[in-house]
């Protein structure tokens, strides 16, 4: 286990932290939705893991294959969810997020965390996590907790608090962290033992008929094959892409032309 330096101290804010509960919803996904049936798959009938990482730029479709996974039958775990932003780089904000969204979705965890985090100086690697772990340890359940935006995070002591957990993460519990950067985070070390699953642009990578899907739902169904594959060529399968090139689509005539 490497070794962390206890090197900060986390003031507390002089109100009560008080979550603002839509960051704690998970997502509907997008609008117009396209199966991922075989990315899904892979979510679900994967090894159990520590790690779930689904990295890659805007637009490719992180969030709406979250959903489908969330949302599939055979996947029995409730899901806890964390939308991150900019603020979240405080550590007893992130920390009182991620235990709130948690207890959402098992109330009984965390109360001795929770009550931790509101004493001036506490050290979340400390004081705020081994509780947690511990409670998630001799929970029967499984649970999945999703960081959503990550990348936002561009603090030193969170990102050493979720060294911390993912180092001594219990059965129970497997975090998702969904960016558009690599954190800096263990990510060789799970890599190397087979403890994390790793989505990125390659994989979120929309086929030629998940874009005729997603195309047929914007223009119809009067496309030919060989235009929706000279679509995904240019976009190089890219989610955003491939719609906005369908909005420009509709309504003209001679959309191969176009095209």
């Amino acid at each position: 286990m490497p070794a962390f330096r206890y090197r900060f101290a986390v003031s507390t804010p002089s109100v009560p932290f008080v979550p603002l509960e839509t960051k704690l919803n998970p997502p509907t996904g997008a609008r117009r939705r396209v199966s991922r049936g075989a990315i899904v798959d892979r979510l679900v009938r994967s090894e159990p893991r520590r790690l779930t990482l689904i990295d890659a730029p805007a637009g490719w479709g992180k969030t709406t294959v979250l959903a489908e996974w969330a949302a599939d039958p055979r996947e029995q775990r409730p899901f806890a969810w964390f939308t991150v932003d900019r603020a979240d780089n405080d550590p007893v904000r992130f920390w009182g997020y991620a235990i709130q969204a948690l207890r959402n979705a098992v109330p009984s965890l965390g109360a001795a965390s929770v009550a931790a985090l509101g004493v001036v100086g506490t050290n979340p690697i400390e004081i705020v996590l081994p509780p947690l772990i511990n409670e998630l340890l001799a929970l029967d359940e499984r649970i999945v907790l999703v960081f959503e935006d990550y990348h936002l995070i561009e603090s030193a002591e969170v990102h050493e608090g979720m060294s911390f957990l993912l180092e001594q993460l219990p059965p129970s519990l497997e975090l998702v962290i969904v960016t558009r950067l690599d954190p800096p985070l263990p990510l060789a070390r799970l890599r190397t033992r087979g403890e994390m699953l790793e989505l990125r642009s390659a994989e979120l990578r929309f086929s030629p008929d998940e874009a005729e899907q997603l195309l047929a739902g914007v223009v119809g169904t009067g496309l030919e094959q060989a235009d929706v594959a000279r679509l995904v060529t240019r976009t190089e399968g890219w989610a955003a892409g491939l719609y906005l090139a369908a909005l420009s689509l509709e309504g003209r005539n001679d959309q191969s032309a176009f095209i």
